[in-house]
């Protein structure tokens, strides 16, 4: 296999390869959680088959998180122990066999049911992204292949919500997911590759390797920032079609339907944009920590001048241009279990898993059983005060990172043990 050496690093050309497999599984699965947010015209239609209430459509559109919470840290575990190629592509076997049992269970319990299982794929791939990308990319590259995969989740979101938004019933969309879900597991089963160097399997006990990881205080306040990042995204992307061409006696802004649904999609191509753009600015710092506190504290500013300043088209275009914000946010919180300085490469599965069971646990857990029955379908709580004050959580936990390591990871590593 063909490398180079940068920053004193072996570095692969295959890594493209391998990024391009996390992209395509991360469009299909993360796209696929959102295709209920583009058929809320006909789920939460009060006259139409399905006439779900508001907590019933959170939890359909944030249900994968639940699967995520629940093995996340197991999927991160087993890639330290078994490999990554096997787990991930079992966990993309079973997502596909979820969607497929999904096309034939139709209500709101078979919905939930299967969407659960379709969110296995999710899962591994969540635990496993940090752990992937600092084995095959350079240190200083971290944060932009973050950026990079991160923006592929926008791209199926972006995708999804019109898509689905144009169906008139469900069953249409489902044999899509199936079908793709079913092409993204054999492409990894057939494309992925062991890392040639560093991917070393751990022998020791289970309990000792995951004690390593669970007494980090600073991987805990990663989690923190993580998790709050998802459940805010997951309260506004759930609610962002409604909330823009909903009645504003409840908050909403009286757009047209197809208009709200572009909107939403124009704002998952902005946050790809700041997904790559800030990272490649930030790799050329020392310390990130700093500006995801100050891309925090310009979204929360940004919420309070577009929700509560701005109506009609006005409230549209702002919510795009804080999209970009958002989207340095994202790969910045993604990227630091590969960044704390007390975490090694050899515990990189457990840590990712980790920070993605406390991340798909906020994101199901704060939009479903805190934020919905709190706000109902009150847009201006939703998609103003609760994304504001959620963001707000998000600032308060980063101010508490360590200096964030950017150079070779190994080294770091060594030089945190001595």
């Amino acid at each position: 296999m063909n490398y180079k050496i940068i920053d004193g690093e072996k570095v692969y050309g295959y890594r493209w390869i391998i990024l391009a497999l996390m992209g395509l599984a991360c469009i299909v699965v993360n796209g696929s959680t959102l295709v209920f947010a583009g058929m809320a015209g006909i789920l939460l239609n009060p006259t139409g088959p399905w006439a779900f209430d508001a907590q019933q459509f959170m939890m359909l559109t944030s249900c994968s998180y639940l699967t995520g919470f629940l093995f996340c840290m197991v999927t991160g575990t087993m890639a330290d122990r078994m490999g990554i190629k096997k787990v991930l592509v079992i966990g993309l076997a079973i997502s596909a066999i979820g969607a497929i049992l999904r096309i034939f269970w139709g209500g709101f319990a078979g919905m939930f049911v299967t969407s659960v299982i379709f969110g296995f794929g999710l899962a591994a791939l969540n635990a496993n992204s940090a752990k992937i990308i600092s084995l095959w990319f350079p240190g200083k590259m971290i944060s932009v292949a973050m950026g990079i995969y991160l923006c592929c989740a926008t791209v199926g979101c972006a995708l999804a919500v019109p898509l689905a938004g144009m169906a008139t019933e469900p069953t249409p969309v489902f044999v899509a997911v199936a079908v793709l879900s079913v092409i993204v597991a054999v492409l990894w089963a057939v494309l992925y590759k062991k890392h040639p160097d560093n991917e070393q399997r751990i022998v020791e006990p289970v309990m000792k390797h995951l004690g390593v990881v669970v007494k980090s205080k600073n991987l805990w306040v990663a989690c923190l920032v993580i998790g709050f990042v998802m459940a805010a995204g997951a309260v506004n992307n759930g609610y962002l079609v409604a909330a823009l061409s909903g009645d504003p006696t409840v908050g909403g802004k009286a757009l047209d339907y197809t208009f709200a649904t572009l909107t939403s999609s124009i704002c998952n191509i902005t946050c790809s944009v700041g997904g790559i753009m800030f990272p490649l600015i930030f790799s050329k710092t020392h310390n990130e920590k700093w500006w995801l506190v100050g891309l925090c504290a310009a979204v929360i500013v940004g919420i309070g001048i577009y929700w509560f300043m701005l109506d009609g088209i006005a409230t549209a275009v702002g919510v795009m241009i804080v999209s970009v914000l958002v989207g340095g946010v994202l790969p910045l919180s993604k990227a630091l279990p590969a960044q704390l300085p007390d975490i090694s490469r050899e515990h990189m599965g457990a840590a990712g898993g980790l920070h993605s069971t406390i991340q798909n646990a906020f994101a199901f857990l704060i939009p479903s059983y805190v934020v919905a029955p709190i706000c109902g379908l009150n847009y201006d709580l939703l998609n103003g005060a609760a994304y504001a004050i959620l963001t707000a959580l998000v600032l308060i936990s980063a101010l508490f990172l360590p200096k964030l390591v950017t150079g070779n990871r190994a080294s770091a590593a060594e030089e945190s043990s001595k």
